[in-house]
């Protein structure tokens, strides 16, 4: 036989031992199944916070060019008219998206700020996760659930990943970066801005 047909009958028996492993009943407890799975809950929270990232560069190109394409029109409507310009309407316009701008280039820092309370792969991971539903680190308004937490980021139900994500979790809150309500829901509180000394 040559090595060829050997290799080919190998595969085939390689396939069928697969399908019979997901078919079987004790599939759950299959070692095989089990490092599937494994394999599966460290790959996707990874390819999850590079999905975030390439958002945030996006986002931050994004912004780099609006930001650009304004200066220009600001510049424009300067030479234009020295003193400003005249009309009241393209001064409210130019203002609205100076703030706007202004807006974003804050949301962005706290979401920075943000992450930057991340110890650990695990917290920085559940941080992203409830920075993309916070409108101020800006993120779109909406809720995660600490199930929904687990479910994304320990998807093959791996007790250790589990326990990472747990303590993560837990973690974040004892230090009042999460909050997590009687009903599940984690959110991140605004920081407060430090309290201003009296004048002495």
């Amino acid at each position: 036989m040559s090595q060829s047909r050997r290799t080919l009958n190998t595969l085939i028996r390689l396939g069928r031992a697969l399908r019979e492993d997901a078919q079987s009943p004790e599939a759950t407890q299959s070692p095989l199944r089990a490092a599937g799975q494994a394999a599966a809950a460290r790959v996707t929270p990874t390819l999850q916070d590079a999905a975030g990232r390439l958002r945030a560069g996006a986002q931050g190109l994004r912004d780099q060019v609006q930001a650009r394409a304004d200066d220009r029109l600001e510049r424009l409507i300067t030479e234009r008219h020295p003193g400003g310009p005249s009309d009241p309407e393209a001064r409210a316009v130019l203002a609205r998206r100076r703030e706007a701008r202004e807006a974003r280039a804050a949301q962005a820092q706290a979401r920075a700020g943000l992450l930057a309370q991340a110890q650990t792969p695990e917290q920085r991971q559940v941080l992203g996760l409830v920075a993309a539903v916070t409108p101020w680190a800006g993120g779109e308004p909406g809720e995660v659930r600490y199930t929904t937490l687990l479910d994304r980021l320990a998807p093959g139900g791996d007790p250790a990943r589990e326990m990472a994500i747990h303590r993560a979790l837990w973690t974040l809150a004892e230090r009042q970066v999460l909050a997590v309500s009687p009903h599940g829901v984690v959110t991140a509180p605004q920081p407060r801005p430090p309290l201003a000394l009296p004048p002495s």
